[in-house]
C-alpha cells in the first residue's frame, strides 16, 4: 500500500518546478552569503558564537518567525483562554488577549517564571510561543553553522576586515548593531525604545565623537 506523508502547504507561491528550483538555487546562496558574512564578524565562528553575536542573529530569526506566524488572539473568559471567535472579537465587554512572537518574548526570564505561578494558563500560551520560536532560531542558527563549516572545509578563504580601532567600533556600534536592538526592542513592544530619542543622541554623541 502505498502512503504519503502530509506536510503543510508550501507558503511561497511557484509558477512552475522550475521556477522554484530557481528561488532554491538563490536561497542557497543567500545563505552561503550569510555564512561568509558571519565567518567575517564573529571570531571564532562557527565553532564559537559570543552571546552578543547570538543575540544579534537570534533578533533576526524571530522577525523572520513572526512574518511567518500571526499573532493569535484568545478570550479570557472565567480565567479560561480559548481561541476568539468573531463573537468574541465583536464584543466589547470580552476580555482578550494577543499573543505574538513580540508578546511572548516582552517578559523577562524572571517574569516568565512568576507567571507560571501567577497565571498558569497564560503562561502555557506563551511557554508554546517562546519554544516554538526559540526552536525555529536554534534550527535557523545550525543551517548557518553547518553552511560555514562546508565553507571552511572547502578551503574558501576567511575573509577578514582589517581590526577596527575602536572609534570604528564605537559608531559601527552606534550605527548598526544598537539600531538594530533598538528596532527589534520596538517590535517586542518595549515602550523605552524611542526612536527619536535614539536618533538625537546619537547624532549628539557622533558629533563630539567626530571632532
Amino acid at each position: 500500500m502505498n502512503t504519503k506523508t502530509s506536510t503543510s502547504p508550501a507558503k511561497a507561491a511557484f509558477k512552475s518546478l522550475t521556477d522554484s528550483a530557481y528561488q532554491q538555487a538563490g536561497a542557497n546562496q543567500t545563505i552561503e552569503d550569510v555564512a561568509k558574512f558571519a565567518i567575517e564578524k564573529i571570531a571564532g565562528f562557527p565553532v564559537d558564537v559570543p552571546t552578543e553575536a547570538k543575540d544579534s542573529l537570534y533578533e533576526g530569526y524571530r522577525m523572520r518567525f513572526a512574518q511567518n506566524n500571526a499573532p493569535v488572539v484568545y478570550a479570557v473568559i472565567s480565567d479560561h483562554y480559548t481561541l476568539a471567535t468573531p463573537e468574541h472579537m465583536a464584543a466589547k465587554n470580552v476580555e482578550k488577549i494577543e499573543i505574538s512572537v513580540a508578546y511572548a518574548f516582552s517578559y523577562s526570564s524572571q517574569e516568565f517564571g512568576k507567571l507560571k505561578n501567577t497565571q498558569p494558563a497564560l503562561h502555557a500560551l506563551v511557554s508554546t510561543m517562546r519554544e516554538k520560536c526559540s526552536s525555529y532560531c536554534s534550527n535557523r542558527l545550525a543551517d548557518l553553522k553547518r553552511k560555514a563549516k562546508e565553507l571552511l572545509a572547502e578551503g574558501k578563504p576567511r575573509e577578514r576586515t582589517a581590526n577596527k580601532n575602536f572609534s570604528e567600533f564605537v559608531e559601527d556600534w552606534i550605527k548598526d548593531a544598537a539600531l538594530t536592538r533598538l528596532i527589534s526592542a520596538k517590535a517586542r513592544g518595549d515602550a523605552t525604545a524611542d526612536s527619536e530619542r535614539y536618533n538625537k543622541a546619537a547624532a549628539a554623541f557622533l558629533a563630539v565623537w567626530a571632532k
